[in-house]
């Protein structure tokens, strides 16, 4: 090529090819890079830059770890069969000379250890001599793309390497091997992963090395030559390490017979079957695995005993063939374990419920007989109620209550209330369970010409308070607030000091605050007031690298000519908190319901955090059938296969600030103890948590759902029991209308645990399986120092205690009541029944179910008119739940005295005659035949 062709080329390249380059290539470096700026900037407004850092080190520390270890076992392993071959390193130059001289000459040389040759090598030699030639010069490559192949599925459950690197012991072992359950969560399936990583890795490289030695060995046998005795040993290591990996994995399929499910839905884990007929099976085929191994690399070395390696190759096949043969256990389970199953399964029984109680947190749970009558002391007056007791039960429902707000609280058509919530809180110095929400904001709900680029970027930035009403209310009367409008106000001293909500749980947009527009607040009375975002929580986006930056990121170039844009100006961006919460930390599970709670300061957001396992020994998993089998008894609010979880993070996110702290709320779960140590600071110990949400912890009702349907099946703690099934409960169901709901656990504020004290509590009635009469009912609380604390009361077994579908099925059938629905009806009027629920008021079994009426046109807000009380099988509906339970009682008072004025009115009993006493109906009855109200007893009403 002459220099002026080379010219025209360079010149050609640099002023054309280089600028078309350059402007492909921008563009996507540009947008790429705002993304990862955008990415770091967001995670340093939130404090955690030194845990993004982490993360994304991590990651990679990972990948380039087990890249560099499969790199030197390869390269290392080409190394050496280079060395056996014979073959002489060359230089680069020297290389490249080679080959150019093969590209002139028709006979080239080729000095490799078959001997140098002027003919052309065919066939085979051809082959051979292009895999060894490779095999040397481009080991380095083979190498590291075979280590990245083989490191990438382990670079995906790079934390899973990191939980085992970082896992402290569990304190618990398994019944059967004593191992700690840490080797199960965090070991044991990374272990088998990599297992299989590194038998895939011995078998690319035998493979490779196979062909190579196979083709010189031919080569050199024609020349009466035979292989160097180190390529044999080469050959004989790659494969006793293969079968050293398979007898491993052989060993961790021993642990993995804790996971059988074969014997479900009786119990889950390793029976009889699995212990006395599959494990044999497995150490035999570790044996034969063993034998084969040994035979095969003597055979190689001496080529003698193939008849060896054909009866252990059979042998191990046979043994393999029945360990996974179905009709094995099949048989054995037929002849052998049903005719006495009970005995035989009895200690893989009695495993099964201890690892499912310890891994679902039920091991403490405690049972109380339940021994006051189902109705109340007839002598007891209306006015010596629990004025207390009544005042924190929940009449209103929170599915009604959500209505009543939006109709009368939300006051814009901008402002969105998504959900009600429950909590407790010192009222007028008075513990009390509430209802409260938070005003949102929701731009969508804007007329469609509002909803422009100003608006939604710099004018509605934020949602603004909340609104608590009382749990409980007379009907027929006003609602009464705690806390309502805007700015909040409350004629029972609560205040808030900054009621602005930029972060919460609607998919709210990201806006620029504070801004040269001013933001909307609230409506006042002479007009918008107007306020400014007063924290420095956000992305600064003052400069114009920082706007250019954010105009790529949003494809928005407006942000980067916009003047709205003050030298103080911050970007709020992922104001979700239970989605941004999923992008920082992934590997929690949240729950379903976080809460709003309302204090002198700020607004704040508190979610519960789950670490769930799949992997803990015999312990049955919840959500396993649900999608085969809706009605399987064992599922979880929470949509994952897991049969460990543990509530061991707490979660607070300032609703106006946005900032985001974690707390270790259970510093005894392994899993929440590996993240902590994993990344040290971003879960901070409980005794940090603020003093003003502490009061306001609860226990997630998600969990109890999950622990009460698993102690369903598994409170029958004695083989025998459990075996049988004959005390399984389940979760009421209430069917109205053709609509079947499950009445899950709800919050209550009563003194069950500790007479002395109300606690806001978690309360789930449970029946029979099958049945609609209750069982037991559990509660656990929320409030220190019984947090926690699971108690179950028992029903007597041979009581019948009406259930909520039978109490529902009595209201129905109740005359006065079906009466005054109809004369309701022929208003006009809506009727709406509320959730029915079970309370104990002075210990007494209790229902109670709110009565609501709307209009049924035009707007809808439901009033309380009506509440109706059950005790004992007997119904009173009235105003107020005061009046319902005196009315019960009113009644129940008079029904004793009639039963008194029997008794006494009743006449004496007959002196024994000495005459023969007749058997005939008319003798004993003085002439008349007995009927129902000469009967003794009370006569029901």
């Amino acid at each position: 090529m002459t220099k002026k062709r080379l010219g025209r080329r360079i010149r050609l390249f640099v002023l054309v090819l280089l600028p078309l380059m350059l402007a492909i290539a921008l563009p996507i470096f540009a947008l790429v890079y705002a993304g990862g700026v955008v990415e770091i900037w967001w995670y340093q407004s939130l404090g955690l830059g030194f845990y993004f850092w982490q993360r994304l080190l991590y990651s990679y520390v990972v990948f380039a770890v087990l890249t560099t270890f499969f790199f030197f076992f390869f390269y290392l392993n080409f190394r050496l069969a280079a060395r056996y071959m014979r073959i002489k390193p060359l230089a680069p130059k020297k290389v490249l000379l080679r080959f150019r001289r093969k590209a002139k000459q028709a006979k080239p040389r080729h000095a490799l250890s078959l001997g140098a040759s002027t003919e052309r090598p065919r066939g085979s030699a051809r082959l051979l001599h292009w895999l060894i030639l490779g095999l040397h010069h481009l080991s380095l490559l083979v190498a590291l793309v075979l280590a990245v192949v083989l490191a990438a599925p382990l670079y995906r459950r790079w934390e899973e390497t990191l939980l085992f690197l970082f896992a402290p012991r569990a304190g618990l072992v398994d019944p059967v091997y004593g191992h700690d359950i840490s080797y199960y969560l965090f070991a044991l399936p990374l272990f088998r992963t990599m297992l299989f990583e590194v038998f895939f890795a011995f078998g690319v490289l035998l493979t490779i090395l196979g062909i190579i030695y196979y083709l010189q060995f031919q080569a050199l046998k024609k020349r009466g030559l035979n292989i160097a005795a180190g390529a044999k040993r080469h050959l004989s290591v790659i494969i006793a390490l293969m079968f050293c990996v398979g007898i491993v994995e052989w060993m961790f399929q021993r642990h993995a017979l804790l996971y059988t499910d074969s014997h479900t839905p009786l119990f889950f884990g390793a029976g009889y079957t699995e212990m006395n007929i599959v494990l044999p099976l497995i150490w035999s085929a570790m044996i034969m695995l063993v034998i084969l191994g040994a035979s095969l690399i003597w055979s190689l070395n001496t080529r003698r005993g193939l008849s060896l390696v054909v009866v252990s190759a059979t042998l191990l096949a046979i043994t393999v063939g029945l360990r996974y043969w179905d009709a094995i256990p099949a048989m054995v389970q037929d002849y052998m374990v049903e005719p006495d199953e009970l005995a035989r399964q009895e200690p893989y029984i009695r495993d099964n419920i201890t690892a499912t109680l310890d891994a679902f947190g039920l091991a403490e749970v405690e049972t109380r007989p339940y021994r006051v009558p189902a109705t109340a002391s007839a002598d007891r007056a209306p006015e010596d109620l629990d004025a207390a007791g009544l005042r924190n039960i929940p009449v209103w429902d929170r599915d009604m209550l959500i209505d009543v707000y939006r109709e009368m609280q939300e006051i814009r058509s901008y402002y969105r209330f998504l959900s009600v919530n429950t909590d407790r809180y010192t009222i007028d110095g008075r513990y009390q369970q509430v209802f409260l929400a938070a005003r949102e904001l929701d731009f969508d709900r804007l007329p469609k010409d509002s909803q422009n680029w100003v608006n939604r970027w710099f004018r509605y930035t934020h949602g603004y308070g909340a609104v608590m009403s009382p749990a409980a209310q007379f009907g027929e009367e006003a609602k009464e607030w705690y806390l309502k409008d805007m700015p909040p106000r409350s004629e029972y001293g609560l205040t808030i000091e900054e009621p602005g909500i930029y972060y919460g749980m609607q998919d709210l947009y990201d806006v620029i605050a504070p801004n040269a527009l001013g933001e909307i607040s609230y409506p006042g009375q002479t007009g918008v007031v107007q306020d400014d975002y007063r924290a420095n929580t956000g992305i600064p986006i003052d400069g114009w690298f920082r706007r250019a930056i954010f105009a790529l990121y949003y494809r928005d170039y407006k942000l980067f000519f916009t003047t709205a844009i003050q030298p103080d100006s911050q970007i709020l961006i992922r104001r979700n908190v239970p989605s941004t919460i999923r992008v920082v930390t992934p590997f929690l599970e949240l729950d379903s319901d976080p809460y709003l709670v309302v204090t002198p300061g700020h607004l704040y957001w508190i979610i519960d955090a789950y670490t769930l396992s799949d992997r803990y020994p015999y312990a049955e998993p919840v959500n396993r059938n649900v999608g085969k089998h809706p009605d399987h008894w064992m599922a979880s609010p929470i949509a994952k296969e897991f049969n460990y979880i543990r509530n061991s993070v707490k979660i607070v996110v300032d609703a106006y600030t946005g900032e985001m702290d974690y707390y270790l709320a259970d510093p005894d779960d392994p899993i929440a103890r590996a993240y902590q140590r994993m990344y040290p600071g971003l879960l901070k110990d409980m005794e940090q948590f603020p003093d003003a949400l502490r009061a306001h912890i609860r226990y997630p009702q998600d969990l109890f759902s999950t622990q009460m349907s698993v102690y369903a099946k598994y409170h029958q703690t004695d083989p025998a029991v459990f075996y049988g099934q004959e005390d399984r409960w389940m979760f009421p169901q209430i069917s109205r209308r053709g609509d079947t709901k499950t009445l899950l656990p709800y919050y209550v504020t009563l003194n069950l645990i500790d007479r002395s004290q109300f606690e806001h509590l978690l309360l789930a009635p449970m029946n029979p399986k099958g049945r609609d009469n209750m069982r037991a009912f559990a509660v656990v609380s929320s409030d220190a120092p019984n947090y926690g604390r699971i108690i179950v009361y028992s029903l007597p077994t041979g009581m019948l205690v009406l259930g909520l579908s039978q109490i529902d099925a009595l209201i129905e059938q109740d005359s006065k009541i079906a009466e005054q629905f109809t004369l309701w009806g022929r208003g006009g009027a809506e009727i709406k029944r509320g959730k029915l629920i079970l309370i104990l008021i002075d210990d007494v079994i209790t229902y109670v179910q709110p009565v609501y009426l709307q209009a049924a046109h035009g707007v809808k807000i439901p009033q309380l008119k009506r509440v109706i009380v059950s005790q004992g099988g007997k119904v009173a509906m009235a105003p107020s739940l005061e009046e319902a339970v005196a009315a019960l009682r009113e009644g129940q008072r008079q029904r004793a005295e009639k039963a008194r004025k029997r008794t006494v009115t009743a006449p004496p009993p007959q002196p024994a005659s000495s005459e023969p006493a007749s058997t005939t109906p008319e003798r004993l009855s003085g002439g008349r035949r007995p009927n129902a109200s000469s009967a003794s007893g009370p006569t029901p009403d």
